[in-house]
Protein backbone atom coordinates (compact mmCIF):
# COMPACT_ATOMS: atom_id res chain seq x y z
CA UNK A 1 0.00 0.00 0.00
CA UNK A 2 1.58 3.16 -0.97
CA UNK A 3 1.58 6.53 1.24
CA UNK A 4 -1.10 8.41 -0.59
CA UNK A 5 -3.68 4.99 -0.66
CA UNK A 6 -3.10 5.01 3.94
CA UNK A 7 -3.87 9.00 3.25
CA UNK A 8 -7.26 8.41 1.63
CA UNK A 9 -8.11 5.13 3.77
CA UNK A 10 -7.48 7.45 6.99
CA UNK A 11 -9.38 10.64 5.61
CA UNK A 12 -12.12 7.93 4.78
CA UNK A 13 -13.27 6.57 8.23
CA UNK A 14 -13.01 10.76 9.82
CA UNK A 15 -16.89 10.47 8.70
CA UNK A 16 -17.02 13.57 11.22
CA UNK A 17 -14.46 15.41 10.43
CA UNK A 18 -15.66 15.49 6.62
CA UNK A 19 -19.06 16.24 8.30
CA UNK A 20 -17.88 19.76 10.01
CA UNK A 21 -15.73 20.49 7.18
CA UNK A 22 -18.74 21.12 5.10
CA UNK A 23 -20.96 22.75 7.85
CA UNK A 24 -18.77 24.93 9.52
CA UNK A 25 -17.48 27.19 6.78
CA UNK A 26 -18.14 30.56 7.52
CA UNK A 27 -16.58 32.93 4.61
CA UNK A 28 -19.32 34.78 2.64
CA UNK A 29 -19.63 34.43 -1.27
CA UNK A 30 -21.54 37.16 -2.88
CA UNK A 31 -23.81 38.04 -0.06
CA UNK A 32 -24.19 34.38 0.61
CA UNK A 33 -23.60 31.92 3.57
CA UNK A 34 -20.71 29.89 2.61
CA UNK A 35 -21.94 26.98 3.98
CA UNK A 36 -25.96 27.44 3.36
CA UNK A 37 -24.11 27.70 -0.34
CA UNK A 38 -22.28 24.83 -0.20
CA UNK A 39 -25.32 22.78 0.91
CA UNK A 40 -27.54 23.58 -1.61
CA UNK A 41 -24.87 22.69 -4.08
CA UNK A 42 -24.67 19.32 -2.74
CA UNK A 43 -28.20 19.19 -3.35
CA UNK A 44 -28.36 20.31 -6.45
CA UNK A 45 -25.92 17.86 -7.63
CA UNK A 46 -27.70 15.27 -6.12
CA UNK A 47 -31.64 15.98 -6.93
CA UNK A 48 -31.35 17.81 -10.51
CA UNK A 49 -28.22 16.67 -11.72
CA UNK A 50 -28.57 13.59 -14.24
CA UNK A 51 -26.39 10.66 -13.18
CA UNK A 52 -26.17 8.88 -16.42
CA UNK A 53 -24.95 11.96 -18.10
CA UNK A 54 -22.09 12.87 -15.50
CA UNK A 55 -21.10 9.56 -15.85
CA UNK A 56 -20.68 9.47 -19.45
CA UNK A 57 -19.52 12.21 -20.27
CA UNK A 58 -18.22 13.42 -22.97
CA UNK A 59 -19.31 10.09 -24.73
CA UNK A 60 -22.33 11.40 -24.67
CA UNK A 61 -22.19 14.79 -26.07
CA UNK A 62 -22.36 16.14 -29.04
CA UNK A 63 -19.19 15.64 -31.25
CA UNK A 64 -18.28 19.49 -31.39
CA UNK A 65 -18.41 19.76 -27.21
CA UNK A 66 -16.05 16.80 -27.42
CA UNK A 67 -14.19 18.99 -29.68
CA UNK A 68 -13.73 21.65 -27.55
CA UNK A 69 -13.17 19.83 -24.70
CA UNK A 70 -10.27 17.95 -26.23
CA UNK A 71 -8.87 21.49 -27.41
CA UNK A 72 -8.75 22.26 -23.51
CA UNK A 73 -6.91 19.31 -22.72
CA UNK A 74 -4.48 18.66 -25.57
CA UNK A 75 -2.67 21.69 -24.42
CA UNK A 76 -2.61 21.37 -20.79
CA UNK A 77 -1.17 18.21 -21.66
CA UNK A 78 1.15 18.69 -24.26
CA UNK A 79 2.27 21.54 -22.04
CA UNK A 80 3.35 18.54 -19.65
CA UNK A 81 4.46 15.99 -21.71
CA UNK A 82 6.96 18.37 -23.50
CA UNK A 83 8.45 19.84 -20.19
CA UNK A 84 8.43 16.65 -17.65
CA UNK A 85 11.67 14.50 -17.79
CA UNK A 86 10.29 11.13 -18.85
CA UNK A 87 6.51 12.07 -19.69
CA UNK A 88 3.21 11.46 -17.36
CA UNK A 89 3.76 7.79 -17.01
CA UNK A 90 3.60 6.57 -13.60
CA UNK A 91 3.21 10.30 -11.83
CA UNK A 92 1.29 10.71 -9.10
CA UNK A 93 -1.64 13.32 -9.85
CA UNK A 94 -4.22 14.75 -7.71
CA UNK A 95 -7.44 16.17 -9.57
CA UNK A 96 -9.52 18.35 -6.82
CA UNK A 97 -13.26 19.07 -7.45
CA UNK A 98 -13.30 15.53 -9.25
CA UNK A 99 -16.93 15.51 -9.79
CA UNK A 100 -18.26 12.57 -11.71
CA UNK A 101 -14.36 11.77 -12.45
CA UNK A 102 -14.10 12.99 -16.48
CA UNK A 103 -11.14 14.28 -15.75
CA UNK A 104 -9.31 11.79 -13.64
CA UNK A 105 -10.18 9.25 -16.04
CA UNK A 106 -8.33 11.42 -19.21
CA UNK A 107 -5.08 11.32 -16.95
CA UNK A 108 -5.03 7.64 -15.86
CA UNK A 109 -5.47 6.82 -19.49
CA UNK A 110 -2.29 9.11 -20.12
CA UNK A 111 -0.53 6.58 -17.37
CA UNK A 112 -0.78 8.66 -14.35
CA UNK A 113 -1.71 7.47 -10.99
CA UNK A 114 -4.84 9.28 -10.05
CA UNK A 115 -6.46 10.03 -7.25
CA UNK A 116 -9.36 11.98 -7.54
CA UNK A 117 -11.65 14.19 -4.70
CA UNK A 118 -14.73 15.60 -4.25
CA UNK A 119 -16.75 17.26 -1.64
CA UNK A 120 -19.49 16.10 -2.60
CA UNK A 121 -19.96 12.00 -1.69
CA UNK A 122 -22.57 11.68 -4.74
CA UNK A 123 -20.28 12.35 -7.23
CA UNK A 124 -17.73 10.28 -5.80
CA UNK A 125 -19.82 7.38 -6.15
CA UNK A 126 -20.39 8.73 -9.71
CA UNK A 127 -16.65 8.92 -10.30
CA UNK A 128 -16.50 5.17 -8.99
CA UNK A 129 -19.29 4.05 -11.03
CA UNK A 130 -17.19 5.43 -13.98
CA UNK A 131 -13.97 3.83 -13.39
CA UNK A 132 -16.03 0.19 -13.11
CA UNK A 133 -17.99 1.10 -16.10
CA UNK A 134 -15.05 2.02 -18.58
CA UNK A 135 -12.46 -0.18 -17.07
CA UNK A 136 -9.75 3.04 -15.41
CA UNK A 137 -8.32 2.91 -12.55
CA UNK A 138 -8.14 5.64 -9.75
CA UNK A 139 -8.51 6.39 -5.80
CA UNK A 140 -11.20 8.58 -4.64
CA UNK A 141 -11.90 10.47 -1.70
CA UNK A 142 -14.62 13.12 -0.20
CA UNK A 143 -12.73 16.30 0.77
CA UNK A 144 -12.69 20.02 0.53
CA UNK A 145 -10.61 21.89 -2.04
CA UNK A 146 -9.81 24.34 0.23
CA UNK A 147 -8.44 22.22 2.99
CA UNK A 148 -6.74 19.02 1.06
CA UNK A 149 -6.10 15.79 3.13
CA UNK A 150 -2.36 15.73 2.04
CA UNK A 151 1.19 17.35 3.13
CA UNK A 152 3.14 19.44 1.48
CA UNK A 153 4.46 18.06 -2.00
CA UNK A 154 2.82 14.62 -2.16
CA UNK A 155 1.94 14.77 -5.61
CA UNK A 156 3.37 15.52 -9.04
CA UNK A 157 1.00 17.40 -10.54
CA UNK A 158 -2.82 18.86 -9.28
CA UNK A 159 -5.57 19.49 -12.20
CA UNK A 160 -8.90 20.84 -11.46
CA UNK A 161 -11.01 21.44 -14.45
CA UNK A 162 -14.63 24.02 -14.37
CA UNK A 163 -14.00 22.98 -10.45
CA UNK A 164 -12.65 26.34 -8.45
CA UNK A 165 -15.52 28.47 -9.90
CA UNK A 166 -17.91 26.23 -6.88
CA UNK A 167 -15.44 27.93 -4.04
CA UNK A 168 -15.89 30.60 -1.80
CA UNK A 169 -12.43 32.02 -2.43
CA UNK A 170 -11.39 30.56 -5.86
CA UNK A 171 -7.62 31.25 -4.64
CA UNK A 172 -7.43 29.86 -1.61
CA UNK A 173 -8.18 26.28 -3.77
CA UNK A 174 -4.86 27.11 -5.89
CA UNK A 175 -3.26 27.86 -3.09
CA UNK A 176 -4.22 24.33 -1.78
CA UNK A 177 -2.72 22.72 -5.09
CA UNK A 178 0.62 24.77 -5.19
CA UNK A 179 1.19 23.36 -1.77
CA UNK A 180 0.44 20.14 -2.33
CA UNK A 181 2.36 19.72 -5.44
CA UNK A 182 5.60 18.54 -6.07
CA UNK A 183 6.17 19.76 -9.97
CA UNK A 184 3.16 21.38 -11.89
CA UNK A 185 -0.42 22.68 -11.05
CA UNK A 186 -3.13 22.71 -13.91
CA UNK A 187 -5.90 24.90 -13.48
CA UNK A 188 -8.41 25.08 -16.36
CA UNK A 189 -11.22 27.81 -15.40
CA UNK A 190 -13.83 30.23 -16.27
CA UNK A 191 -11.91 33.30 -16.77
CA UNK A 192 -13.16 36.70 -15.40
CA UNK A 193 -12.42 38.30 -18.99
CA UNK A 194 -14.43 40.86 -21.48
CA UNK A 195 -16.00 38.30 -23.27
CA UNK A 196 -17.15 36.60 -19.91
CA UNK A 197 -18.82 39.97 -19.18
CA UNK A 198 -20.30 40.59 -22.34
CA UNK A 199 -21.71 36.60 -22.37
CA UNK A 200 -23.02 38.26 -19.02
CA UNK A 201 -25.01 41.00 -20.42
CA UNK A 202 -26.23 39.51 -22.90
CA UNK A 203 -27.65 36.54 -21.11
CA UNK A 204 -25.90 33.20 -22.20
CA UNK A 205 -23.54 33.42 -18.91
CA UNK A 206 -24.58 34.35 -15.40
CA UNK A 207 -23.55 35.48 -12.23
CA UNK A 208 -24.87 32.15 -10.21
CA UNK A 209 -25.54 29.02 -11.51
CA UNK A 210 -28.64 26.83 -11.37
CA UNK A 211 -27.34 25.21 -7.97
CA UNK A 212 -27.50 29.38 -6.43
CA UNK A 213 -23.88 29.35 -6.36
CA UNK A 214 -22.06 32.62 -7.46
CA UNK A 215 -19.37 31.51 -10.24
CA UNK A 216 -15.91 32.59 -9.04
CA UNK A 217 -14.06 33.55 -12.70
CA UNK A 218 -10.37 33.64 -12.22
CA UNK A 219 -7.98 36.39 -13.43
CA UNK A 220 -4.47 35.84 -14.96
CA UNK A 221 -2.84 38.29 -13.36
CA UNK A 222 -4.08 37.13 -10.05
CA UNK A 223 -2.82 34.24 -10.23
CA UNK A 224 0.24 35.08 -11.91
CA UNK A 225 0.58 37.28 -8.25
CA UNK A 226 -0.28 33.95 -6.52
CA UNK A 227 2.28 32.01 -8.15
CA UNK A 228 4.69 34.60 -7.61
CA UNK A 229 4.04 34.94 -3.97
CA UNK A 230 4.25 31.11 -3.29
CA UNK A 231 7.89 31.23 -5.29
CA UNK A 232 6.95 30.15 -8.96
CA UNK A 233 8.89 31.10 -11.53
CA UNK A 234 8.06 29.25 -14.64
CA UNK A 235 3.94 29.55 -15.76
CA UNK A 236 2.52 29.61 -18.90
CA UNK A 237 -1.00 30.66 -20.15
CA UNK A 238 -4.01 29.55 -22.58
CA UNK A 239 -6.94 31.61 -23.07
CA UNK A 240 -10.10 30.81 -25.62
CA UNK A 241 -13.60 31.30 -26.09
CA UNK A 242 -15.21 28.31 -25.74
CA UNK A 243 -18.95 27.98 -24.97
CA UNK A 244 -21.29 25.40 -24.63
CA UNK A 245 -24.04 24.54 -22.12
CA UNK A 246 -27.08 22.21 -22.18
CA UNK A 247 -29.43 24.05 -23.94
CA UNK A 248 -26.45 24.79 -26.94
CA UNK A 249 -26.50 20.40 -26.65
CA UNK A 250 -29.62 20.88 -29.44
CA UNK A 251 -27.70 23.12 -31.88
CA UNK A 252 -24.06 21.79 -31.59
CA UNK A 253 -25.68 18.40 -32.75
CA UNK A 254 -26.40 20.07 -36.22
CA UNK A 255 -22.93 20.34 -36.99
CA UNK A 256 -22.37 16.24 -35.86
CA UNK A 257 -21.62 15.12 -39.01
CA UNK A 258 -19.22 16.16 -41.88
CA UNK A 259 -18.87 18.69 -43.72
CA UNK A 260 -21.00 20.68 -40.92
CA UNK A 261 -18.16 19.73 -37.85
CA UNK A 262 -15.15 20.18 -40.37
CA UNK A 263 -17.22 23.57 -40.64
CA UNK A 264 -17.30 24.29 -36.85
CA UNK A 265 -14.11 23.51 -35.97
CA UNK A 266 -12.38 25.74 -38.80
CA UNK A 267 -14.81 28.54 -37.01
CA UNK A 268 -13.42 27.57 -33.80
CA UNK A 269 -9.72 28.08 -34.70
CA UNK A 270 -10.87 31.93 -36.77
CA UNK A 271 -13.14 33.32 -34.11
CA UNK A 272 -10.39 32.70 -31.50
CA UNK A 273 -7.35 33.96 -33.92
CA UNK A 274 -8.99 37.07 -33.36
CA UNK A 275 -11.06 37.07 -29.99
CA UNK A 276 -9.40 33.85 -28.26
CA UNK A 277 -7.18 37.07 -25.95
CA UNK A 278 -10.45 38.01 -24.26
CA UNK A 279 -12.03 34.46 -23.81
CA UNK A 280 -13.84 32.97 -21.19
CA UNK A 281 -11.56 30.30 -20.81
CA UNK A 282 -8.52 30.29 -19.09
CA UNK A 283 -5.83 27.65 -18.35
CA UNK A 284 -2.52 27.99 -16.79
CA UNK A 285 0.37 25.94 -16.36
CA UNK A 286 2.63 26.74 -13.22
CA UNK A 287 5.76 24.71 -12.49
CA UNK A 288 7.88 24.30 -9.10
CA UNK A 289 11.48 24.76 -9.99
CA UNK A 290 12.32 20.98 -9.12
CA UNK A 291 10.01 19.85 -12.37
CA UNK A 292 12.85 20.30 -14.86
CA UNK A 293 14.71 17.67 -13.56
CA UNK A 294 12.62 15.29 -11.20
CA UNK A 295 11.73 12.05 -12.85
CA UNK A 296 9.25 9.64 -11.72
Amino acid sequence: MNGHQRQIEETQTEDTQTKDMQTNATRKSAGRDAAGELASQLDFYREQIDQEEEISRPRCYPRPVRFLLQRKFRWVLDQLQTRLPGGLAGRAALVVCCGSGMESEILARHGLRVVALDISAEAIERAGERARRYGVDYSLLVGDAERLPFADASFDIVFVHDGLHHLPEAYNGVREMLRVARLAVVVAEPADAALTKFSVMLGLSGEYEDAGNYVYRLRKDKLEALFASCGLRDWRFQRNLIYYQSWTHRIYRRFEKAPLYWLFCAGFHVVNLFLGRWGNSLRAVAWKDQAHSARP
